[in-house]
């Protein structure tokens, strides 16, 4: 079972689409069914099968890129009343309209997040530090890639000169062979 302790966990989940990936579509819609009918339960209303599934289809393919865990915490909230009133049913309109409030809350919720972790470089010195540490990455890689010319002129000099070696010991032989045919 999915377990949502923290906000910050929601926001790092994967979409459903790499969870129909790895788990397959009928193992997702598993998934969501327990929620959906849990939500159902605790509203108190009937829902038919078929429709049931209708809704799930619906969901996965509307949400694909939100994970199964938004999919819960909107359920939860819609059912807790969270998103304004429940008019005694679930169907992809409500769905809609609570998901729309979930993920508005989730993108607030990101934006503080994003507030208090901002990058290192919120002053100019620090900005200047990471620009020197960036220039020192890029040296690096230039050095690296000089090292790897390099290396690959070495070894093609290597290569030749073992292939010239190789070509005068086996023309070496040839001549030998037909200075020794000749003397007989």
């Amino acid at each position: 079972m999915i377990q949502i302790t923290q906000n910050t966990d929601l926001l790092k989940a994967k979409p459903i689409i790499n969870q129909i990936t790895k788990f397959g579509r009928q193992s997702v819609n598993l998934e969501i069914a327990k929620y959906v009918n849990k939500c159902v339960k605790g509203l108190n209303i009937e829902i038919d099968n078929l429709s049931l599934q209708i809704l799930i289809e619906d969901i996965v393919d509307v949400y694909k890129y939100d994970s199964i865990e938004d999919i819960q915490v909107c359920l939860k909230n819609g059912r807790q009343g969270k998103y304004g009133k429940t008019y005694n049913k679930l169907n992809m309109i409500v769905f809609g309209e609570w998901m729309s409030k979930h993920l508005e809350q989730k993108a607030i919720e990101r934006e503080k997040q994003y507030s208090t972790n901002k990058h290192e470089w919120d002053t100019k010195d620090d900005y200047l530090k990471a620009v020197k540490i960036g220039l020192k990455l890029q040296k690096g890689e230039k050095d690296e890639a000089e090292f790897q010319k390099k290396k690959l002129a070495d070894y093609n000099n290597f290569k030749m000169k073992y292939e010239a070696d190789k070509g005068n010991e086996s023309t070496e032989g040839i001549t030998k062979v037909k200075h020794n045919k000749t003397k007989s």
